[in-house]
């Protein structure tokens, strides 16, 4: 009987041994596998892969957006190459369903940042923006990548702005397209966009208050930038101050920044704001 035990330890240990080994060495050998993306290498027409898809469009998206985050995931430095193979298989993956949260997502993580595609991706998130009417964020993204990538500050702000006037949309949108259409010299499209939110009625009252705020701001702001816009037309270069404006008898007086304080000029890119940022 104690041999049979003593037999049948040793077959165990022995067996976990060998399980321990080659499990090692698989994972050794895995280790050294790469996977390689595997999206099509020529440039196939959008409308020839919804041929392709048929009535499988959902499946297929739900495919090709699975590649390209198998391929991210994989901790691989991609080439030039793979990552227009990744963009290619994404644009398939919206152009079959763009309805498909996920893979605008998967554009906006990784290809502005990884691969420098800026206006690619806001291609890729204009797709989902047509077709998710409800939804904020492809919008709210392109935006982004127009301030923060291309410093284009006037597309930065109207898709901020369009962006706001989706339900549920944050505040924060109207603020940042509000204050980026100062920049872009795009402030008449900020107002008539923000008076279009204020009438609003399901706006509650502390968010009215605020894009009526803001709105009041532009305003004057306007009125700023129209009197630069003459005196530079009258004496050939821009104002040393705003109080030039009204030492040459162009304003009365300067508007009420509704937020406190003066409004801020910029004497050499003619620039104007209501507050500091």
């Amino acid at each position: 009987m104690k041999k049979k035990v003593i037999l049948s330890l040793l077959i165990l240990i022995v067996s976990v041994s060998l399980f321990g080994w080659a499990n090692a060495r698989l994972m050794e050998y895995r280790k050294g596998l790469v996977f390689r993306f595997a999206a099509p290498k020529a440039s196939l027409p959008v409308e020839f892969v919804k041929i392709l898809a048929g009535e499988f469009r959902g499946v297929m998206a739900d495919y090709f957006v699975l590649e390209a985050g198998s391929f991210i995931g994989s901790n691989q430095e991609p080439t030039d190459e793979e990552w227009e193979n990744i963009r290619r298989t994404l644009q398939y993956a919206l152009e079959l369903d763009p309805y498909f949260m996920q893979a605008y997502i998967y554009a906006q993580g990784n290809l502005p940042w990884d691969a420098g595609m800026y206006q690619e991706t806001i291609d890729l998130l204009a797709i989902a923006k047509k077709h998710r009417t409800w939804d904020w964020y492809p919008g709210y993204y392109m935006g982004f990548d127009y301030y923060y990538f291309l410093a284009d500050y006037a597309k930065a702000s109207e898709e901020f702005m369009q962006a706001a006037k989706i339900k549920n949309a944050p505040l924060l949108l109207s603020i940042l397209g509000a204050r980026l259409a100062l920049k872009g010299k795009r402030t008449e499209t900020a107002i008539a966009l923000l008076k279009t939110m204020l009438g609003d009625r399901e706006l509650d009252e502390n968010s009215a208050r605020e894009i009526g705020l803001r709105l009041e701001a532009l305003k004057g702001a306007l009125v700023i930038e129209k009197a630069i816009e003459q005196y530079e037309h009258s004496l050939g270069n821009k104002p040393p101050s705003l109080q030039a404006l009204i030492d040459k008898g162009i304003l009365e007086k300067l508007p009420p920044n509704p937020y406190g304080g003066p409004y801020i000029y910029d004497e050499i890119t003619g620039e104007v704001a209501f507050d500091k940022y």
